[in-house]
């Protein structure tokens, strides 16, 4: 029931699970003005995802770990956005459902939930790795120099194994949707995915309880009376709030809807949700990331002089976080 089976089987679907019947499929529904707007908007997100992706790959501050980090994620959110945007515009303008093209769906899919997982870890990987930076905490040393790969590895791993080595979603013109049920008529026990629900989960509490240590240690922070630690600190808690709120609520969402019939406006807020969890990491970079910002204008405009505030000196225990070019989460 996974990529890997499709893939060594002469691109043929498992036929006790994903065989569509012989008879003449049902009308095709389509959404149109949903269509229209998760396309557009992938296109919006997957230019601008790219113009920081290039940044960051490009920035001298990518010998760093946390660069390092956001350079995978990069990696997985284009991918994701990809399919949970552009994918799922074009699939549902045009009303295709699993039977018009089986192969390409069940692909989409495949590369679809494992990028999610890619996204996932690596945004867990990140956090650890800024609060290691705000604090010396002894695990910092597994980030230190050439073991930092062994982590990124680890990610890519996980990614490649939720790619190639799980359930695939599968796309639903009815609902706007992905689902690992295709909606065949079988017992939909066959479908559950162990994966999802260990992921999802795992990702709902990592995320808030990371996010929120990290943002706690900020507050806690010597020198915040200063006004420009105040504007800096408001910075990072705006910041960790976004990239938790639309990891946590698409993690839980998309998790309940697999297994429980939910009502169609819960399943669109939860495709948005994964839209945005993967694509508004580019919108932080681009508003509040002035290290990014920097590097974005001095791409498109070379020979421009950018003056850039620098962040107020607050002691750290280690310098990468506070004390870099106002690099902040």
């Amino acid at each position: 029931m996974s990529l890997t089976y499709f893939l060594w089987n002469g691109l043929e679907v498992n036929p006790d699970y994903y065989q569509c019947p012989t008879e003449p499929k049902s009308a095709e529904i389509r959404r149109e003005l949903w269509g229209a707007y998760f396309f557009w908007s992938g296109i919006l997100i997957l230019t601008l995802y790219l113009t920081c992706f290039i940044a960051i790959a490009s920035h001298e501050l990518m010998k760093t770990p946390a660069y390092k980090a956001m350079f995978v994620l990069g990696i997985f959110d284009l991918l994701s956005v990809c399919i949970d945007s552009i994918a799922t515009g074009i699939l549902g303008f045009a009303g295709v459902s699993y039977c018009d093209f089986p192969r390409l769906i069940f692909i989409l899919g495949a590369i679809g939930y494992g990028s999610w997982m890619g996204c996932c870890i690596t945004s867990l990987n990140l956090a650890v790795i800024r609060i290691c930076d705000v604090c010396d905490l002894k695990i910092h040393k597994l980030f230190e120099g050439f073991r930092i790969y062994f982590s990124l590895f680890f990610c890519c791993s996980y990614g490649f194994y939720g790619i190639f080595l799980t359930k695939p979603l599968i796309f639903s013109s009815a609902y706007m949707s992905w689902f690992f049920d295709p909606g065949l008529g079988k017992d939909p026990s066959l479908y559950i995915n162990v994966a999802q629900i260990f992921n999802n989960f795992s990702m709902a509490i990592g995320t808030v309880t990371l996010n929120g240590y990290l943002a706690y240690l900020f507050i806690k922070k010597p020198g915040s009376n200063s006004n420009e630690f105040s504007k800096y600190k408001i910075n990072v808690l705006l910041q960790a709030f976004l990239f938790c709120i639309f990891h946590f609520i698409c993690a839980l969402m998309y998790t309940y809807m697999q297994y429980v019939a939910a009502p169609e406006v819960l399943i669109l807020v939860a495709q948005v949700t994964w839209q945005w969890g993967t694509g508004s990491i580019c919108i932080v970079y681009l508003t509040l990331n002035r290290s990014i910002q920097k590097a974005v204008l001095h791409m498109i405009i070379p020979k421009i002089n950018i003056k850039v505030s620098q962040i107020p000196n607050v002691p750290s225990s280690d310098s990468r976080a506070l004390g870099m070019q106002n690099n902040v989460i």
